[in-house]
């Protein structure tokens, strides 16, 4: 999803061009378009924190194929799964930083540089997947995109990381008193430590690749991911209660380091368009589509799966809803809600 600024940027460009066209003469101009229409040959690396069996990982793998191969090879692309790139936040700002080309970022971790991408995970936001993706793949995704590319990142396009659900080593959650008897892993998101906070809990901030190491240590009590984490980063062998709650959506987008971006050719950057397009289609699919399998394997696991009244976990939300709007900025909160809104 290249943000409407960056659509802009090119207009202009290309009515540069044409003035250099009509001041230089043809043979300029026949320079022009040799340097802005061949590709170079290079590596786009692409990282991720999911493990290889992870919806990520497999739309990772289809974007690389079909980039490769709609360039005949002149484009090749490294994938990086499992933070071997670093954590989520390390790869970030490698890309804001224009060291890193690729990178798979979540709203949550993206609002470190882009505020406005806290209000996509005000708790009870969204009703469904369907919901999320006509929001976020239409106006309210667009605004989004704007705001990321005055920091330097591209959003190419929505993949998936899902709907978290709460897992914990203790006790079957059926109200919000029992998980103010929790501490709670959070990432350095805001919006999760606040909602946590408002049932009740204790929270401590614990990066992803260290999340599997501090639950089998009793470090901290209990998480929240969507259900393909909670199974592909086997966490369900160290937390064997999982409450089904969809209090918070996460998008996962891919994005590129605005200096990487620039590098591509337009022919080439529309190739990259289409490939993220189809890879986010297969996450999404993935990730939506087996759901009710991976409850049926935790469930074999030995794993409690409940599903709790949700109108008193929504009755508790006021002060992380107000929280979150602080933080992403009430008068753009407020615009964004209204979109998502008109996607109900």
């Amino acid at each position: 999803m290249v943000s409407r600024k960056k659509k802009l940027l090119l207009v202009m460009s290309i009515v540069g061009l044409l003035l250099v066209i009509s001041t230089t003469g043809l043979f300029a101009a026949g320079a022009q378009e040799a340097t802005s229409t061949e590709q170079k040959s290079m590596t786009l690396r692409l990282a991720h924190i999911s493990d290889e069996g992870h919806p990520s990982h497999k739309a990772s793998m289809l974007f690389k194929e079909l980039v490769e191969e709609k360039t005949d090879g002149v484009v090749k692309v490294e994938v990086y799964s499992n933070s071997s790139l670093g954590s989520a936040p390390e790869y970030t700002e490698q890309l804001q930083l224009g060291a890193l080309e690729l990178g798979l970022v979540t709203s949550g971790q993206l609002q470190v540089w882009v505020p406005e991408y806290g209000a996509v995970m005000i708790p009870f936001l969204f009703e469904g997947y369907e919901h999320a993706h006509r929001a976020l793949d239409g106006e309210a995704g667009e605004l989004l995109a704007d705001y990321a590319a005055e920091q330097g990142f591209v959003v190419i396009g929505n993949w998936e990381w899902g709907f978290r659900q709460l897992s914990n080593r203790l006790l079957k959650v059926e109200k919000p008193a029992d998980v103010a008897r929790l501490k709670m892993r959070v990432p350095n998101e805001i919006q999760l430590e606040s909602m946590y906070k408002a049932l009740g809990a204790t929270t401590s901030i614990i990066s992803f690749p260290e999340l599997y190491m501090a639950l089998a240590q009793g470090v901290v009590d209990g998480q929240c991911n969507p259900l393909s984490t909670i199974y592909y980063q086997k966490l369900y062998e160290v937390q064997p209660f999982v409450t089904i709650l969809n209090h918070v959506y996460n998008t996962q987008m891919l994005v590129a380091s605005e200096k990487a971006w620039n590098s591509l050719t337009e022919e080439t950057k529309q190739i990259v368009l289409d490939a993220s397009a189809q890879a986010g289609a297969l996450a999404r699919e993935l990730t939506v589509n087996s759901e009710e399998e991976l409850i049926q394997k935790l469930e074999e696991a030995d794993v409690t799966v409940n599903y709790p009244d949700l109108a008193p976990f929504r009755d508790k939300m006021g002060p992380a809803i107000k929280t979150i709007g602080d933080f992403a900025g009430n008068e753009f909160t407020d615009k964004f809600v209204k979109l998502v809104e008109q996607a109900r």
